[in-house]
């Protein structure tokens, strides 16, 4: 494979399906997790609005990994407005704010993570000068949440340091279990999608979900309940040998995704309709 330089040299085959597992990781913080689960900003939500859901979170991924300034800019007032919307009630069990810095960060640092995953697993890890170029670089998904610059980790000690104390910080109540659960098996899509949804909740779920469990580290495993065997180890690493092969012959392919929802989002701006 090519030197890694920035973070959209990372993207691959893997990305579509460990997303779920990453959100499990952004969620397993107690206050990400309630905000998400109790929101009532419903035109955000994954189960109720999933196709949108996708389009957006999408959205903001490819401006981060492929965006320049304006778009940036952009992104960052219309997540600031939204997670204004996003906060707990007074006395509420878990308290919550969208616009946490702490919260936020834990986020964007996930969200890192989902990057360098669709790497590493496939191909094992960065070399420090590669991971230090894509530390930089990803910085904007930290800024465009609007994480203040200063904040974001500079070396891979700092980006371990961030980790593992918010690894020592998770927990998982049965509501937000039960959401997750359902995005991981493809069940809450019909909520909307009806028997589209059960269609693809049947055909696809089992093994997605499979997936997502491959992708978890044990600690947010633990959190949801979730089961892995040696067994399970050897059919997970036969799933990424397949997908290592296919990034190889084609790693060009998988930037095309991303730089189809930074031109929707850039389309959309020009013609006035709304992104988020």
């Amino acid at each position: 494979m090519a030197t890694i330089r920035s973070l959209g040299d990372l993207v691959s085959p893997l990305g579509g399906t460990i997303n779920v597992a990453n959100v499990i990781m952004q969620l397993a913080l107690p206050g990400v997790g309630q905000g998400v689960v109790d929101s009532t900003v419903d035109s955000g939500r994954a189960d109720l609005h999933p196709v949108k859901r996708a389009r957006t979170t999408g959205a903001y991924l490819a401006v981060a990994a492929f965006g320049n300034d304006d778009d940036r800019a952009y992104v960052r007032e219309a997540v600031r407005r939204i997670h204004s919307q996003v906060t707990s009630a007074p006395g509420a069990p878990v308290a919550y704010s969208a616009n946490s810095p702490v919260l936020q960060l834990w986020v964007a640092v996930c969200l890192l993570t989902y990057f360098v995953d669709q790497y590493e697993l496939l191909h094992g890890p960065l070399s420090e000068d590669e991971f230090r170029r894509v530390l930089r670089d990803g910085a904007s998904l930290g800024t465009t949440l609007n994480v203040r610059p200063e904040s974001w980790p500079t070396t891979r000690e700092e980006y371990d340091e961030l980790w593992r104390a918010g690894v020592d910080s998770i927990s998982m109540n049965d509501d937000v279990r039960t959401y997750l659960t359902h995005l991981a098996e493809l069940s809450f899509l019909e909520v909307r999608l009806g028997r589209l949804g059960r269609v693809i909740h049947r055909v696809f779920g089992r093994s997605f979900e499979f997936v997502t469990r491959g992708a978890l580290p044990p600690e947010f495993r633990d959190v949801m309940h979730y089961e892995w065997t040696l067994a399970d180890q050897r059919r997970f690493d036969r799933y990424l040998s397949n997908l290592r092969t296919m990034h190889r012959w084609t790693p060009w392919v998988w930037r095309l995704p991303w730089q189809a929802y930074l031109l929707d989002m850039r389309l959309r701006r020009r013609l006035g309709i709304p992104v988020f």
